[in-house]
């Protein structure tokens, strides 16, 4: 499907301003044996899967993304959407992506579609970073910190999940020097109470606790969770219900004692600005590879800072979504806090088995007593060891 020429290539003065060559996709997937099963209240996983996409400039300059979505369907939406942008400028994604949209409005925005143009995103910041020689939060409105918070997730269901398993976990992250810590809940109330018990007291009464439900409840029961919950003094209680019941969002953050997130499985700002329009959350979670890009994401840093909400973004994925995380929480404005910030800017750090994740870089993080120092280096700053994940490479 040819896209219409949008502009000249020829930028101000007459210098050629590159433009995307080719875009492509590999495909990654790593399958645990059985007792090795991990995962929420809705379902136990045994494999992970990573789709990098890599956008070429007419002068050689590689940027890459990630997208998120079974492997099979990330493929056939890409092929879909990758000539749209070929031929045209590396700065120009925002426009050919509306283009997108508006031709295949009938495609629906929730799913792979959004999530491709999210990987597509990514990757025209790196190259456009790598092509200019700055990091990308400076290409996305620059940086408010050296140092970002990091907060572990952990605590997941296993396939021989009990008392001392959570336990084992919390420990952890807890001599790794992580004082943030999201766990699962969402089986039922009764256990939950019981796993934030067990993670007060693993971790003590100084840290910040989390819990994430990851839709599992229905709204009397989210309230039931919260109201048994309440004494252990959680800091945010994540995605209790589906994200399509927005009402429901509304009626429990209007009664619910704990901060209300959500955001993580909402595409694009229209259904981020539906969740603030109904007062559903006090705290909103864009992921980078599922809400659209960077530019979806910035877009609803702003709908939040019009509406004095805060921002906690998803993490989940592999060593490029994070990347570009790390960079879009090092752009956001400490705000409205001056002198003084009662939490800092968040960035989630899911602990677990993930070959795609640190093990795929030459460099690795670095992560420090909780802490993570945002790269200065141009376009994502990190470099992808390929050779290390291609045991794991499929033809989806």
């Amino acid at each position: 499907m040819q896209a219409p020429h949008i502009r000249s290539s020829t930028g101000a003065g007459g210098s050629e301003m590159p433009k995307v060559e080719r875009i492509e996709i590999k495909s990654y997937e790593c399958v645990f044996a059985p007792e090795q099963a991990y995962g929420m209240a809705r379902t136990m996983n045994t494999r992970r899967v990573c789709s990098i996409i890599a956008v070429t400039t007419d002068q050689g300059i590689v940027g890459h993304g990630e997208s998120s979505g079974p492997l099979r369907p990330l493929r056939e939406y890409l092929a879909i959407a990758a000539p749209f942008f070929i031929g045209q400028s590396v700065f120009d994604f925002e426009i050919i992506a509306a283009q997108v949209y508006n031709r295949l409005y009938h495609f629906g925005v929730q799913g792979q579609l959004t999530s491709c143009l999210g990987g597509i995103s990514v990757a025209l910041h790196d190259a456009i970073g790598k092509t200019l020689g700055v990091p990308v939060h400076d290409l996305i409105g620059g940086r408010a910190n050296a140092k970002l918070a990091c907060y572990a997730t952990t605590g997941e269901f296993t396939a021989r999940d009990t008392d001392g398993r959570l336990e084992a976990q919390l420990e952890r992250v807890k001599a790794r020097g992580f004082r943030i810590v999201k766990i699962k809940i969402g089986k039922n109330p009764a256990s939950d109470r019981d796993r934030v018990r067990i993670a007060r007291q693993a971790l003590g009464d100084d840290a910040i606790l989390m819990v994430d439900v990851n839709g599992n409840y229905t709204p009397d029961i989210a309230y039931e969770s919260i109201r048994r919950m309440e004494p252990y003094d959680i800091h945010f209680y994540e995605e209790p219900l589906p994200p399509t019941d927005v009402r429901g969002y509304a009626e429990l953050r209007a009664k619910s004692p704990i901060r209300i997130a959500a955001g993580e499985a909402c595409y694009t700002v229209y259904d981020f600005k539906r969740l603030v329009d109904t007062h559903g959350a006090d705290i909103l979670q864009p992921a980078i590879m599922t809400c659209g890009g960077l530019g979806q994401a910035k877009a609803i840093a702003q709908l939040a800072a019009m509406n004095n909400l805060r921002i906690v973004p998803n993490g989940f994925g592999g060593a490029v979504n994070w990347a570009a995380t790390l960079h879009y929480v090092a752009s956001l404005p400490i705000s409205p806090f001056t002198s003084n910030v009662p939490y800092p800017n968040m960035i989630e750090y899911h602990v677990g088995a993930n070959p795609f994740f640190e093990t795929m870089l030459k460099t690795p993080y670095g992560i420090q007593n909780g802490e993570i120092a945002v790269p200065t280096g141009p376009g994502l700053g990190i470099e992808i060891d390929f050779a290390a994940i291609e045991p794991y490479a499929v033809a989806a």
